[in-house]
């Protein structure tokens, strides 16, 4: 098989799925439709399908059973609620919701890979398993845990996943071994009070005074409790007090996210941070409550896999489109799930160009040649893997 002649007949094909799951997105673990459609394309290819999994998710499979390695390769279909600024013929149909983070490029690109690869089952060494994932966007849940816990994984050898990345080099395929992502864990802090007249502190205990305290001490966890060459975040996004200008507030809360890229640094940050909160609280003779939620693991490369896919690329792609990412990336993406389970990568396609937005921006969009790549690397990493 010409593996570029068979992608470019099927580009169009893909593109008019690309955009149709763009047309109608759907929100986390209210897609109905946009499952319905993944199923359908995947009976006509020929591929048996489960549905359901996880909730709405589908997962397809290729030489189910057969003999020899078992392979799997995940897309979310999942979308934000965005309202959509790009003046695009194919641009949301759907009020207040859109596909801004490209998971209807990777469900397309998945789609793709599928086909061609249903037309070779019988040279495959092997089980392919196609994984369509919904509510990644959910965090702190997310929808890969539900996946795993209906079984898509079981039995599972390696497992990849691809994201579309608009800052980095557009036609290039990034990955490193390792941490790749972060954990992403809500945390939301209610501090408790006393109300009275703004002309009476005395009388009161300031939650905003306190709140305001405890915002700007949280920063110093990570300036003089986190090594320098260790990686964490912490951000409060939200901060709520108060109903009146003229009244002491009696309650304060704080909303924000914690980010690292392993336990040991969570751990510290996160004990750092019922510290620092109980202790200027209780300086104030205030209450309080500290919800620490822990959400999305971190995104880990297995070494082996980061070295089978790499040697892949370059033999079969090429060398020029294989891009060591210098550094990870503080997002979170619910892939690190599948990694805790089984040895994979999540790889990330290259989008930027001059007019590029960033991921959940309501102007972003892609080049969608870029699908390409993006169909070549799942079926060449698939038949590599399947016989190394």
């Amino acid at each position: 098989m010409d593996i570029n002649k068979e992608i470019i007949n099927i580009y169009k094909e893909i593109v008019e799925i690309r955009r149709n799951l763009h047309m109608y997105p759907e929100l986390g673990y209210e897609e109905v439709e946009t499952p319905k459609k993944i199923e359908k394309l995947l009976k006509e290819m020929g591929i048996e399908t489960e549905s359901n999994i996880g909730g709405n998710g589908i997962v397809g499979y290729l030489n189910r059973g057969k003999r020899g390695k078992t392979i799997a390769l995940r897309a979310d279909f999942d979308a934000l609620p965005i309202q959509e600024k790009n003046k695009i013929s194919y641009s949301s149909k759907n009020n207040g919701k859109m596909h801004a983070c490209g998971h209807d490029g990777h469900t397309a690109i998945l789609l793709g890979a599928a086909k061609l690869l249903s037309k070779q089952k019988e040279e495959l060494q092997g089980e392919i398993r196609f994984l369509f994932q919904p509510a990644e966007e959910k965090a702190p849940v997310g929808g890969a845990l539900a996946m795993i816990e209906d079984g898509a994984i079981d039995d599972v050898d390696r497992i990849l996943g691809l994201h579309i990345w608009p800052t980095l080099e557009k036609n290039k395929i990034f990955f490193k071994k390792g941490a790749e992502m972060a954990s992403s864990d809500p945390l939301k802090i209610k501090i408790y009070g006393v109300s009275s007249h703004a002309s009476e502190p005395e009388n009161g205990i300031d939650s905003t005074l306190i709140g305001a305290q405890v915002l700007n001490n949280l920063q110093t966890i990570i300036s003089r409790n986190i090594g320098p060459l260790e990686s964490g975040v912490i951000t409060i996004g939200k901060f709520t007090s108060g109903k009146a200008y003229n009244v002491i507030s009696d309650e304060a809360i704080l909303e924000g996210t914690v980010r690292t890229l392993n336990a040991k640094t969570k751990t510290k940050i996160k004990n750092k941070i019922y510290d620092v909160v109980q202790g200027i609280c209780s300086a104030h003779g205030a209450k309080c409550e500290i919800e620490y939620t822990d959400g999305y693991t971190p995104v880990v490369v297995n070494e082996d896999v980061f070295e089978e896919l790499r040697n892949s690329i370059i033999k079969n792609i090429g060398k020029d489109f294989f891009k060591e990412l210098e550094s990870p990336f503080l997002g979170g993406e619910d892939f690190g799930r599948y990694l805790e389970k089984v040895p994979g990568a999540l790889v990330f396609l290259g989008s930027k160009d001059g007019n590029s937005y960033p991921l959940h921006h309501p102007n972003f969009n892609f080049d969608e040649n870029i699908m390409k790549l993006g169909v070549k690397f799942f079926i060449t990493s698939v038949k590599s893997l399947l016989n190394n």
